[in-house]
């Protein structure tokens, strides 16, 4: 009886031992990596020039996550990637609109990580 008790628990921690899950960054119960806002990639980003329209903007990174209420000329992209409640990426894009609907700035806050 204790034989089999200790053979079981050797291919017990034998098989954990070869599953190759690391239990510093497993958590119980299992959270899904969680990625919000527009994820831009460096390609993306440097297709974007000085002149662009909205529409122009909107084709190449996609719509804004947020709009300031008392400034429809700035454009916010905001992005955050979470990995077991710690946050790994973040970085959030300003872009800002002359009264003419064009492109006159693009600021850069946190590193767009290339694709």
């Amino acid at each position: 009886m204790k034989r089999q008790m200790f053979m079981c628990c050797f291919v017990t921690i034998f098989t954990a031992a070869c599953s190759g899950v690391n239990f510093s960054e497993w958590r119980f119960p299992y959270m899904y990596p969680v990625q919000q806002g527009n994820y831009i990639n460096q390609q993306q980003l440097t297709q974007l020039h000085v002149g662009m329209t909205k529409e122009q903007v909107t084709f190449v990174i996609g719509h804004p996550v947020s709009q300031f209420m008392f400034n429809s000329n700035q454009w916010q992209y905001i992005y955050q990637d979470y990995k077991n409640d710690k946050l790994i990426n973040s970085y959030i894009i300003n872009l800002n609109f002359d009264a003419a609907q064009k492109l006159i700035q693009v600021e850069s806050a946190g590193q767009v990580k290339l694709k």
